[in-house]
């Protein structure tokens, strides 16, 4: 989970300017060497990110005991290797998305691949995934209105010929996210 990935709705940027966000180095395929031995400074840093991801270089460095400048290097070098990567967890309700449902879908297991890969692609889709079970194909959907989701009920989903049955539950009140736990 994680990296460059997440619902497309939200996509603000151009990919030129996402490109210009990317330093040259986070282009590598992964650690230099093929596994990295993380040190107990290493889990140290990692731990105090996980906690607070916008914790400054001073605040890691007393977490690891390392120079402010050790720790730069150290973050800049987990990134490029791709062992560290910054995510963000916003609320669509703060952009305009009034709408967030989770989809159940029964697909006949032939046309599994092809429809979840037509539905991975859908703007409105935050989260897509292959279950077991009654159903089979899930995801979850964010809309800005009733409207919006309607239209993508009736339209673009009802345009995937393998969807054979679908169950729909509205999210009414989102209690924790991927990483924040939110005032109820």
């Amino acid at each position: 989970m994680g990296g460059r990935t997440g619902w497309a709705g939200l996509a603000v940027l151009s990919l030129a300017q996402v490109a210009e966000l990317i330093s040259e180095q986070e282009h590598g395929t992964g650690p230099r060497s093929g596994r990295l031995t993380l040190s107990p400074a290493d889990e140290a840093l990692l731990a105090e990110l996980s906690r607070d991801g916008r914790a400054g270089y001073a605040e890691l460095a007393a977490a690891t005991g390392w120079s402010e400048s050790t720790v730069k290097r150290r973050v800049e070098y987990l990134c490029a290797t791709g062992v560290l990567y910054f995510d963000l967890d916003v609320v669509p309700d703060l952009l305009g998305y009034q709408v967030e449902a989770q989809l159940w879908m029964s697909v006949p297991p032939a046309d599994l691949d092809a429809t979840g890969r037509a539905l991975a692609g859908h703007p409105e889709v935050a989260f897509a995934g292959a279950t077991t079970g009654t159903t089979n194909l899930m995801a979850t959907v964010v809309c800005r209105d009733d409207a919006e989701f309607y239209r993508y009920l009736t339209e673009s989903l009802g345009a995937l010929p393998a969807v054979r049955h679908i169950e729909t539950a509205p999210i009414l009140r989102t209690v924790k996210r991927a990483g924040a736990v939110l005032g109820i």
